[in-house]
């Protein structure tokens, strides 16, 4: 990358530039690795188990039984008839993915013993650093001779831009632009690294008249939809909560309290801010 006070700045981010983020990127793929040393431990016992009993016939019966599963649901044809684990041995180590595997693994049985659906709440916990390095790899380009900044492909409106955010983490950097009302479809959340920050935020605020552009605001109306939709799904978790029996109906209340929670603060904070 060239340095920041160059006319013109390129980069490229993926998540192999930080540590954090590969970390993050392992979690998915290490719980579908432990799901299934669980899945194959637990064949292994039973056909152990057979054997010992004597019964070759249920063993051979088991392993079969797992066979024709995986070919059922099309999983293993898919995987054999595809160059799906070339991408993914380039982007994964196999040392790592094995690590990451064996303590996924371990963590689930963990979570078992403190309660049944424990491993499931693990597991949907899990699809949150998938989304987070979903993006990944992203590239950029911020040109202060032109005024333009693209951000995987895509060309930012610098004019329509009413505020930026910036928050820097490791080695990269996260900004949340806010653009005002009527913008057609624009990056909104840009990540980049660090070295990039100071002239992707010198870019935004150099724009002509960026101090004095005027901040859109929604109507009562659909201020007032938004915060009731935003107190009803935030309340619709607690109500569970309440009106659920203890045990899995607690477990019940939690995950959907998180999930439309999420939503319903995003309705609110829409709300007020906009």
């Amino acid at each position: 990358m060239s340095d920041t006070d160059a006319v013109t700045i390129d980069w490229e981010l993926d998540v192999t530039d930080s540590l954090l983020l590969q970390a993050l990127a392992y979690v998915g793929p290490s719980v579908f690795g432990g799901i299934a040393l669980l899945a194959g431990g637990l064949l292994l016992g039973l056909v152990v188990s057979a054997l010992l009993d004597g019964n070759l016939a249920r063993a051979v019966g088991v392993v079969a039984v797992a066979v024709l599963a995986l070919v059922s649901r099309r999983f293993l044809p898919v995987v054999l008839e595809t160059n799906l684990t070339d991408d993914l041995w380039n982007r994964y180590s196999r040392r790592g993915l094995i690590i990451e595997s064996v303590c996924a693994a371990v963590a689930l049985l963990g979570s078992a013993r403190l309660h049944p659906m424990a491993p499931f709440v693990v597991f949907i916990a899990s699809w949150v650093p998938v989304v987070l390095t979903a993006a990944f790899p992203t590239t950029g380009t911020a040109d202060s001779a032109s005024d333009t900044l693209v951000v995987d492909d895509t060309e930012v409106p610098l004019d329509a831009v009413s505020a930026c955010r910036a928050c820097s983490v490791d080695t990269f950097a996260v900004c949340w632009l806010s653009y005002t009302r009527g913008v057609p479809t624009a990056p909104r959340i840009v990540i980049l690294p660090s070295s990039a920050l100071d002239a992707v935020s010198n870019l935004i605020a150099t724009e002509p008249d960026s101090s004095q552009r005027e901040h859109s605001t929604i109507n009562r109306t659909e201020r007032l939809v938004a915060a009731l939709f935003g107190l009803g799904l935030v309340a619709f978790g607690p109500l569970l909560w309440l009106t659920l029996p203890p045990g899995d109906g607690q477990i019940v209340a939690l995950y959907a309290g998180a999930m439309f929670g999420l939503f319903g603060l995003l309705l609110l904070w829409h709300a007020y801010s906009g």
